[in-house]
């Protein structure tokens, strides 16, 4: 079968087999830069384990990305490692489906570090909310201002709500108003595709967040769409433009790396510090295992070891 058919038949069937959309979409992707690597439609039992390591050896050093927002910044160590998922995924089905050898199992996997976990401190997210609601500092010929923003209601519902749950972008995009319980602040996340990364589970609202979102409902027009967050030409939105909304509200608010995962991060390390256990925690975040988790309390232990050093009553007081 040619690569272009195989690719496409490799898609529906992850469809079918459960995985999400966006899974999916990130597997095509991938694939369409290896066609477009090998530049022949060529037989998949043809592609060889020396032709897939150059492929890697090229998305890492030449590939040159076309992002929206026009960065041509090298592929991240985590999107080489998706590329690498990817063609495991496709060659594994290939092997089943179609019968071929597989060429990618002596294929390394790219070097991968964790991530740093960078939390928000009080002060940017005062300066995130306070964004919100206004739009950045105009000058010209007459006296400095702003003005107030339309969507400035439900963008501070975004951001307390993920602030508050410790939400995937993907899981807040897909809230449809009957998850919420507005009398009690409980969220039903519904599992989603094949369960792997979103499980069912309820997160809670505080007060604040709860009259924030309270609050968008009032002045949300009524709509056909279920969906709890709308653009403002009032379609669902999605991951991405969650993602666009939060980069600009940071460069309103002159605060750097704002992205929906970064309040999952605050959230997590805010919980512990605030005496929460590790398990409740992995139940809200939705996590199969304890391995993040831990991440995250080493974080807030070394945050409240720093914090007795600076405040250890002993030492202050010179005895």
């Amino acid at each position: 079968m040619l690569l272009s058919q195989a690719v496409e038949y490799f898609k529906i069937c992850k469809l079918a087999d459960g995985y999400s959309p966006s899974t999916t979409d990130l597997y095509g992707w991938a694939l369409d830069r290896l066609q477009q690597f090998i530049s022949d439609d060529v037989e998949v039992s043809h592609i060889s384990l020396n032709e897939l390591r150059r492929f890697m050896l090229y998305m890492q050093r030449d590939y040159e990305p076309n992002r929206p927002g026009g960065s041509t910044a090298p592929l991240s160590p985590s999107s080489l490692e998706n590329i690498w998922k990817a063609l495991r995924s496709f060659f594994g089905w290939a092997e089943e489906e179609l019968g071929i050898d597989r060429p990618d199992l002596r294929l390394a996997k790219p070097r991968n570090p964790p991530a740093e976990v960078n939390a928000f401190t009080h002060q940017e997210i005062q300066d995130l909310v306070a964004a919100c609601d206004r739009t950045a500092l105009s000058s010209g010929r007459r006296q400095a201002f702003t003005m107030r923003r339309p969507t400035g209601v439900r963008d501070k519902a975004i951001v307390l709500t993920l602030l508050d749950t410790g939400l995937r972008a993907g899981e807040l995009a897909r809230l449809e108003i009957d998850n919420l319980q507005i009398e009690t602040g409980k969220i039903y996340v519904e599992p989603w595709g094949s369960g792997r990364k979103t499980r069912s589970r309820l997160v809670y609202l505080g007060r604040s967040s709860t009259r924030a979102i309270y609050r968008y409902l009032t002045v949300r027009r009524e709509h056909q769409s279920s969906n709890l967050f709308l653009t403002k030409q009032e379609n669902p939105m999605n991951r991405n433009t969650i993602r666009h909304l939060l980069n600009a509200l940071g460069r309103r608010a002159g605060v750097s790396k704002v992205h929906p995962h970064r309040f999952r991060h605050t959230f997590a390390i805010q919980y512990l510090r605030n005496g929460g256990d590790v398990f409740t925690l992995q139940r809200l975040l939705g996590h199969s295992t304890l391995e993040m988790v831990r991440r995250y309390l080493r974080l807030a232990d070394r945050d409240a070891a720093e914090a007795h050093r600076s405040a250890s009553p002993v030492d202050r007081w010179k005895l």
